[in-house]
């Protein structure tokens, strides 16, 4: 087996640098943040809706797993496409674009009335947004130094803990106060609802973004020059396929990170359906209790990102983060039907995988070389993000199998177990 060694880069301790950090962090993050829940939030729609969509298309827990996994291969299908188009025009007018296309594609399953149009439009949403979040991730390695990358990341992908602690309640009130209103069903007025807010965020990244520092405007030229001198390097080469597909790096962060978003989406995709199986019978109630189940994934991704950010250790953090999922999965599995045990099992689960989100993304985009990023970071987001389509499969595949969701949760708990014994042996910090 390869091991790989992680460079392990001194925490920084310039005062000045860490000011210019945190000004360029506050320009950028905030809109980019807004986008990524609006984004994450049209992930995990489809899981509230399914509660009323199952019945509305007939369709039963195996069909809804590959509907809702069909988002992923759209996914995989776009994705290093999409980062090298990125790369060449820029995210301030790549990422809107894409964000359009996907806000109204989400609006329009609100009209489907067959399982295909349903799987139809959840690979268009996949293909549409494929490019976003592994082109957040590129353009922020342009932009923030490896010393201050894992904070950065952490602030941004905080985001999907926050989708959940929100959406859950909005998700949940929508589909039980519009249900019925001006004749479309609460599933319909969800889907609209978080379809539309796409295009007003893409707006708002095309004003607030600039692709590098050297067209930063807004930053005096002794700030560019620091800043540009904090990155490493001036000049990036164009991406290379070959370089991309060539790197070790690539093959092995998109096992692990596939491994990862099985747990993520393993939960994401069906816990609103748990908590109704076990007699939570309001949408709204429902939505509560995804919000607290994500709120512990928040706490544990911003104290976990800053341990491994002052430590500079990435390989034990991501461990004990897959760890942590394992466990949490193992007592969902154990406590099916059981609300408040679900729930308990939900926050373990959520505090894992929520956690090592932003510290995996600190590995590739240290470790891939420059001509390698574009190519290489897409390949990871790509075949990694198949676990969003393997694990709803699964799930539902087991339980249409079994009458039961518990063996399915058990199986995304080995492969989480498979996550942590994977991270620690192959991932290595440089002496």
């Amino acid at each position: 087996m390869t091991t790989l060694a992680v460079d392990a880069i001194p925490t920084s301790q310039d005062a000045a640098l860490d000011h210019l950090v945190r000004k360029v962090a506050w320009r950028l993050i905030p809109i980019l943040f807004l986008a990524y829940v609006v984004n994450f939030i049209d992930r995990i729609n489809i899981s509230f809706a399914k509660i009323q969509l199952g019945k509305a298309l007939a369709m039963d827990d195996a069909a809804f797993g590959v509907g809702a996994g069909m988002f992923f291969i759209g996914f995989f299908v776009f994705e290093v496409p999409s980062n090298m188009i990125l790369e060449r025009i820029g995210a301030r007018r790549w990422v809107p674009t894409i964000m359009v296309a996907w806000g109204i594609a989400t609006t329009a399953m609100a009209y489907v009335t067959t399982p295909f149009q349903f799987y139809l439009i959840r690979f268009l949403i996949g293909f549409a947004e494929a490019g976003f979040f592994p082109g957040v991730v590129l353009f922020l390695t342009y932009w923030f130094p490896l010393s201050h990358r894992g904070r950065i990341m952490s602030w941004f992908m905080a985001a999907l803990a926050i989708s959940g602690v929100i959406g859950g309640p909005i998700c949940g009130a929508i589909m039980e106060f519009l249900d019925g209103a001006h004749g479309l069903a609460g599933w319909q007025w969800l889907l609209v609802s978080t379809g539309l807010p796409c295009i007003l965020v893409a707006a708002g990244i095309y004003l607030r973004l600039s692709d590098t520092p050297e067209q930063a405007e807004w930053l005096s030229a002794n700030d560019r020059k620091r800043l540009i001198a904090s990155l490493g390097k001036i000049k990036r080469p164009s991406a290379s396929l070959k370089a991309g597909f060539a790197s070790v790096w690539s093959w092995n962060c998109a096992w692990l990170y596939f491994l990862l978003i099985c747990g993520g989406y393993g939960i994401s995709f069906w816990m609103p359906t748990l908590f109704s199986q076990a007699g939570v019978g309001s949408s709204a109630k429902i939505g509560l209790l995804v919000s607290a189940t994500n709120f512990a994934g928040l706490v544990s991704m911003l104290l976990l990102s800053r341990s491994s950010d002052l430590m500079q250790e990435r390989r034990w953090h991501l461990t004990a983060a897959f760890a942590l999922g394992c466990a949490g999965f193992i007592v969902i599995a154990m406590q099916i039907g059981n609300v408040a045990g679900m729930a308990i099992g939900a926050a373990i689960a959520y505090a894992g995988v929520l956690a090592g989100v932003p510290i995996f993304w600190t590995v590739p985009t240290r470790m891939l070389s420059p001509a390698a990023s574009a190519v290489g970071i897409a390949i990871v987001a790509s075949v990694g993000n198949l676990g969003g389509f393997a694990a709803p499969v699964l799930v539902g595949k087991v339980s249409a199998a079994t009458g039961s969701l518990s063996g399915g949760f058990w199986i995304i708990g080995v492969l989480l177990l498979l996550g942590a014994v994977w991270s620690a042996v192959t991932l290595r910090e440089a002496a």
